[in-house]
């Protein structure tokens, strides 16, 4: 749209701005990625008499119930897709060991086909090709992954997984800095190394 609404801004505002800006543009298509909870239109800007189209995309089916949206559920990834994901992320070199490729397959199956696990739990295992390590993830995962149906739960429990795998404090005290940025604001390196020397 060719305008910049600055967080920094009061919230009421950044609403009038742009629900403003979207009644000025008539039509349009709005997406709205990874909503957590049910929110009010009006409150963040989005005109409920507009001519455009809204597109929400949630982990949470309860939430597209609350906003009263038309649900199109995403299937999870297929096996095949599920091992292509996991295997280029970890490195197609370790899924050629004999060995290592039955536990892989079944930390892909514990993921059960969401990309975000895959690419979590695929990262954390990334060069490691010791089996007993590989078991030990197994084994991890498959006390930690109760079930799968609040999503919100299982993505913290597989960033806890890769969180308790980084072994070192130093590090781990790294990964918590990083994760205490908002989503999305993006992290200025000098400001984080700034934050890690303030915090030893």
């Amino acid at each position: 749209m060719n305008v910049s609404i600055s967080e920094d801004q009061d919230e009421t505002l950044r609403a009038g701005m742009l629900s403003e800006i979207l009644s000025e543009k008539g039509r349009f298509v709005l997406i709205l990625d990874d909503v957590w909870e049910r929110f009010c239109f009006e409150k963040v800007g989005i005109p409920e008499s507009s001519k455009g189209k809204l597109v929400l995309t949630s982990r949470s089916l309860d939430v597209c119930r609350r906003m009263d949206c038309q649900v199109v559920e995403m299937e999870p990834l297929s096996n095949e897709d599920a091992w292509t994901l996991f295997s280029d992320k970890v490195g197609q070199n370790l899924m050629s060991s004999k060995d290592l490729r039955p536990i892989a397959k079944s930390i892909v199956e514990r993921c059960a086909g969401l990309p975000l696990l895959i690419v979590i739990v695929a990262s954390s295992m990334r060069g490691e090709d010791s089996l007993s390590i590989w078991r030990n993830a197994l084994a991890e995962l498959n006390r930690n992954i109760s079930s799968i149906i609040d999503i919100k739960d299982n993505v913290y429990q597989q960033l806890r997984f890769s969180y308790d795998r980084l072994k070192d404090q130093r590090i781990q005290n790294c990964f918590l800095t990083c994760a205490s940025y908002r989503e999305d604001s993006g992290i200025l390196k000098e400001q984080l190394i700034r934050d890690w020397v303030g915090k030893g």
